[in-house]
């Protein structure tokens, strides 16, 4: 789905959590690290208040990595299950088994993108600038897809704290990694 208007999306994966070995709760509700609480406030301050839009997984750490930029910004969290992390590449069931099984992996990955990206588009065109945040197993698969779809470099990995903000002018995107601001731990 290709964006026709000047439109900014920053994607954040969630900032530094508590690990998930030992974590004996729903993943859902596991929250972030103190460190992920610093990178969270260092993401408010470098992203600032010119955004329209804050989308979320519905994950506790996703929604505590935005939330300080929320605050500053005065909007609401928008919370999409699209952006929920994939927790294993299972789905559409019918298109991973069976024959296709050897691409499997594959095929979830792209619905999981394409998931992922529909849910971001619906909010996008009635914003210009969307703050997008989600999980290290979601956000590759999607920039995958839309660099592959725009026909431009995949960009370097972040380290947690970091984003990368995406431009899209006509047919024409534009992607950049930033680190973050705050102890990657």
């Amino acid at each position: 789905m290709f964006i026709g208007a000047n439109v900014t999306v920053i994607l954040a994966p969630h900032c530094a959590s508590v690990p998930r070995d030992g974590w004996a709760g729903e993943q859902d509700d596991r929250p972030l690290s103190s460190a992920g609480h610093e990178q969270a406030r260092a993401l408010a301050e470098a992203v600032g208040t010119h955004i329209d839009a804050i989308c979320t997984s519905p994950a506790l750490r996703c929604r505590q990595t935005v939330e300080p930029l929320a605050a500053r910004a005065g909007l609401e969290l928008i919370e999409l299950p699209e952006l929920r992390e994939a927790s294993g590449f299972d789905q559409p069931a019918e298109w991973v088994n069976g024959v296709f099984a050897p691409m499997g992996e594959a095929i979830a990955g792209a619905w999981i993108a394409g998931q992922a990206w529909g849910a971001l588009a619906r909010v996008v065109e009635a914003a210009r600038t969307t703050v997008a945040c989600s999980h290290g197993d979601v956000i590759p698969l999607l920039l995958a897809a839309l660099t592959g779809a725009y026909r431009v470099p995949v960009p370097p990995l972040v380290e947690r704290g970091g984003w990368y903000t995406l431009r899209f002018a006509g047919s024409a995107l534009t992607v950049t990694a930033h680190t973050g601001g705050a102890a990657n731990q």
